[in-house]
């Protein structure tokens, strides 16, 4: 069980109003069915005690008894939901004991202190049923403060993940948009088209195998998923480094050690090509610091590492790198981006998903 920030849908001042209205509401219903009709939560004998003509101050007192009441179980169920319980049920276990033990003392201690002030103290026999229908009367209400909670609870978070998949369709958008933009970038085409120029004034198959990799790759850029199979992107990637391998040659190498049994797990589009990316973009290439760019998987994670090889002149980002791609696991699975710079390899790692 860890602490963590009070519930949004349970403020001190929605607290004090939703007590007013359920206390209100609830003796006002109460009253209407002592006058006008067969009492639910009242016998003949407690009938026969209390004349039927309204009288304001049994009124004020029962609404402002019931208020107290109500707004104890309110602040003990904020109190609750302010923690993280490993299982639910203990925290619903917690709410509902907690509740009805409040509602019982309370309810225990304004019945002898309502006895306490009539100027005839009734009998044993009155008393007991006084009693039982006061706690019928009570469980009744906390039942009904515990199911508004639970509306209040069940309309927060359809509302916060209604929030969050919009959030995450414009966030995987923005990434589309962005990850064809660099693609199209006439830097990556003047390099891309100069390298396919090359191949094909020396070797004509290996300019064709050129073209492939690189149309697969841009169709795996338009491509229109919110998540993909790890062995779909592993596809992509290796069609990626293959087209770097074939511009840097044995200045660039990739490293992939994939365990079969992740293929079916779910991960993002463009996670590990954009990492790769990054790798490539951010590190000196040459024969004398020849890159090493490793793909591994190993607990349900697939990391992306290389040595620190970092150029003298930086090149610019276009500001949606780890930053945005950490959101976007945050967001989709609500799961973090692993990313550790020892000073000598630089490594992310993200999570594999098992079931959509």
């Amino acid at each position: 069980m860890n602490k963590t920030t009070a519930p949004e849908y349970l403020s001190l001042k929605r607290i004090l109003l939703v007590a007013l209205i359920i206390s209100l509401g609830f003796h006002v219903i109460m009253m209407l069915s002592f006058f006008f009709g067969d009492s639910l939560f009242a016998n003949e004998i407690v009938k026969a005690m209390h004349p039927q003509h309204f009288h304001i101050g049994r009124f004020l007192y029962f609404t402002s008894t019931r208020f107290f009441m109500t707004f104890l179980i309110l602040v003990y169920n904020r109190m609750i939901l302010s923690y993280s319980f490993k299982y639910k049920y203990n925290e619903l276990g917690l709410i509902v004991l907690g509740s009805l033990i409040i509602t019982a003392v309370l309810g225990i201690g304004f019945v002898y202190t309502r006895a306490a002030l009539l100027p005839v103290h009734p009998d044993p026999e009155m008393m007991y049923n006084i009693m039982r229908d006061s706690l019928v009367r009570d469980l009744t209400m906390a039942a009904m403060v515990l199911l508004v909670v639970q509306l209040l609870r069940s309309q927060y978070y359809q509302k916060k993940i209604a929030v969050e998949n919009e959030s995450l369709r414009s966030q995987n958008i923005l990434t589309r948009f962005e990850a064809l933009k660099s693609q199209l970038d006439p830097h990556f085409l003047f390099n891309s088209l100069n390298t396919l120029q090359s191949l094909i004034e020396t070797d004509n198959e290996k300019a064709e195998i050129y073209l492939q990799q690189l149309s697969s790759v841009l169709r795996y850029t338009l491509q229109n998923k919110e998540v993909i199979n790890l062995e779909d992107e592993l596809r992509c990637v290796q069609d990626y480094c293959d087209m770097m391998q074939i511009r840097y040659g044995e200045n660039l190498k990739f490293e992939f050690n994939i365990d079969p049994k992740y293929h079916g797990y779910k991960i993002l589009p463009l996670a590990l090509q954009s990492l790769i990316e990054n790798a490539v973009k951010h590190n000196v290439i040459s024969s004398k610091q020849p890159l090493v760019v490793t793909i591994a998987t190993a607990e349900g994670w697939v990391s992306v590492s290389n040595p620190i090889q970092a150029k003298t002149t930086p090149e610019k980002g276009n500001g949606i790198g780890l930053v945005n791609l950490s959101e976007r696991y945050r967001l989709k699975w609500n799961t973090d981006v692993e990313i550790t710079n020892d000073g000598s390899t630089f490594c992310v790692k993200l999570p594999l998903i098992k079931n959509e």
